[in-house]
């Protein structure tokens, strides 16, 4: 190597430091990669209730700031509504699933995939999240694999 490929090599490692590209890219690149299941079907956000314009609320709204909130998923036969509550920084998520078998059930968030336990209703809980990125992962009655669309609770 002479001393121009070992300046110009020099001068890449200290960009790559100093200016690399922003976390948001590596979180999209993971995002991508990890949807790469061609075979499998996505359920959508259909509804979210912290846009009120978008959601048929079945009760009340609460005070705004109440740190509680409804999400709701469709695609592929299955169906998912979730409450989402927030308590002392963390939070809680209560849901429950329609139209799909009794497989596994994972919920992926940034920091990796968490199983979830599913009663014979297809409810289940998850306690003790931080704020970030979510997705769930199961199989339709029909055996076909679905993912939920990312959201950011």
């Amino acid at each position: 190597m002479n001393s121009d490929d070992a300046l110009i090599e020099r001068l890449r490692r200290m960009t790559s430091a100093l200016d690399g590209p922003p976390a948001s890219v590596f979180d999209l690149a993971r995002a991508a990669f990890l949807t790469r299941d061609i075979d499998g079907e996505l359920a959508i956000l259909v509804a979210d209730s912290r846009f009120a314009e978008d959601f048929d609320p079945v009760r009340a709204y609460g005070e705004p700031g109440q740190g509680s909130w409804l999400l709701s998923f469709q695609g592929g036969g299955l169906r998912v509504d979730m409450e989402v509550a927030e308590h002392a920084d963390r939070l809680v998520l209560i849901g429950q699933f329609t139209g799909v078998d009794g497989g596994d059930h994972v919920l992926e968030t940034a920091s990796g995939r968490r199983p979830l336990v599913v009663d014979d209703l297809g409810r289940f809980v998850v306690e003790g999240l931080d704020h970030g990125r979510i997705r769930l992962r199961c199989r339709s009655a029909d055996g076909t694999a679905i993912t939920t669309t990312w959201v950011s609770i």
